[in-house]
């Protein structure tokens, strides 16, 4: 069984309503499978706290398309249902179309929509908006709603009977509740790391959940079990221990990605920046994803036996690659010559192509408010598009490349030895 939770927009409730839903499948004792569209990696803390398990990243941009399927069936092994978060509203995609949308995802995995609607202030409104959404694309998958912020049971039924008008089924509601609403900063929601209390937010979301389960059941059973033969990898990292940087700083990794370089024969050591005194013995190689290292920014630097052990690892000579935040923790600890600071706004937004020093070209994605500049001459690795923008990124210092692009490396195994052999 398989369904994603697809909103109206972004702020509709998507969020809480697909945690509510995960944890209150799992209280009744299902296995859960939880994926997110798209590139967010914040979300995914919050499912796995919902589902006791890992949540995948299904990213058509990222990731070739046979890649998206084998991802899909590796995260739903053993699971009874998997539940996918959708990104942004339903079909908000590139540039303003539906490509790497949710509704694309959806239509490409075979995998019903369940529509979250906001029916706040609305319930004949509500219906129209929905039979809109069906409308706009007549291949959608769009086959039940899940209604958010209704303001008790009368109002439900109000929008249910409205709904049924259009041959759409409800499978449940959420009232209206300032209990569930879930701080954000500058990138999303403040990561669950952060948050202590959030497990219990997603209990009192479940508890609150108003679910059918027999409407539900009847939507999943249409998708079809995911299945795809899996990845075939080189082994060409075999015997290279690399150090993963993985605390409430540096939580911005893909699993599939760390899947990947161990099925490439790396043996990942993790060890936490904030908290650690030195870094795991015996390292080839240091990885630093991305992450909130500005909030942390304090602690960072005054863990001053690991900074030391980083900057002594940089100047070595030993391969790292830190990836956006990761570069900014080793602007702070002096480890390489650069200057960040943070800024108001958002500086670049979105899916980029990344073409490297020897012509290897690769997806990636770009997602920050900081800006760095060299304080020493450096090279550039990248040469980085985004429609008929092209900018240099990627700095080279020694044996460390450093920029802001996050990169997926599931069906990469190509650009996973660049960084790490």
């Amino acid at each position: 069984m398989r369904i994603m939770l697809a909103g109206i927009s972004s702020g509709c409730g998507k969020t809480t309503a697909s945690l509510a839903l995960m944890a209150a499948l799992r209280g009744r004792g299902m296995t859960v499978a939880p994926f997110k569209s798209g590139p967010d990696y914040i979300d995914p803390g919050f499912h796995a706290l919902a589902c006791g398990r890992v949540s995948h990243n299904l990213d058509e941009w990222l990731c070739a398309p046979r890649s998206v399927a084998r991802i899909l069936a590796l995260g739903s092994q053993g699971a009874d249902i998997a539940v996918i978060e959708g990104a942004m509203g339903m079909y908000d995609g590139l540039g303003g179309g539906t490509q790497c949308s949710a509704y694309e995802l959806a239509r490409h995995t075979l995998t019903p929509i369940v529509l979250v609607v906001d029916a706040s202030g609305s319930a004949a409104s509500a219906a129209a908006t929905a039979l809109g959404f069906m409308r706009y694309r007549e291949d959608n998958t769009v086959a039940a709603v899940l209604i958010n912020r209704a303001s008790g049971p009368r109002h439900y039924e109000l929008v249910r009977e409205a709904m049924s008008k259009i041959g759409l089924p409800c499978v449940g509601w959420l009232p209206r509740d300032a209990g569930l609403s879930m701080p954000d900063r500058h990138l999303g929601l403040v990561p669950a790391q952060e948050r202590p209390q959030a497990a219990a937010q997603i209990e009192r979301a479940a508890g609150l959940l108003r679910l059918d389960m027999e409407a539900l059941s009847a939507v999943a059973k249409r998708a079809e079990c995911a299945q795809a033969a899996p990845m075939a990898y080189p082994q060409s990292l075999k015997g290279r221990r690399i150090g993963l940087a993985r605390d409430a700083a540096f939580s911005f990794t893909y699993e599939a990605s760390l899947i990947a370089l161990r099925a490439m024969g790396a043996e990942l050591a993790a060890f936490s920046p904030l908290s650690d005194a030195a870094l795991p013995e015996g390292l080839d190689a240091l990885y630093l994803p991305g992450g909130f290292p500005e909030v942390f920014e304090a602690r960072l630097t005054a863990n001053a036996p690991m900074a030391g052990a980083v900057r002594s690892a940089v100047a070595g000579g030993m391969r790292c690659y830190a990836e956006c935040g990761g570069m900014l923790y080793l602007s702070m600890i002096g480890a390489i010559p650069l200057r960040w600071e943070m800024t108001p706004r958002l500086q670049r937004f979105g899916y980029v192509t990344v073409t490297d020093g020897d012509g290897l070209r690769f997806p990636a994605h770009e997602f920050h408010h900081s800006i760095v500049a060299p304080t020493a001459p450096l090279n550039t690795r990248f040469e980085v598009s985004k429609g008929e923008k092209r900018y240099r990124e990627g700095y080279l210092y020694k044996n460390t490349l450093a920029g802001y692009p996050h990169l997926h490396l599931y069906d990469r195994p190509d650009v996973a030895e660049r960084l790490f052999l």
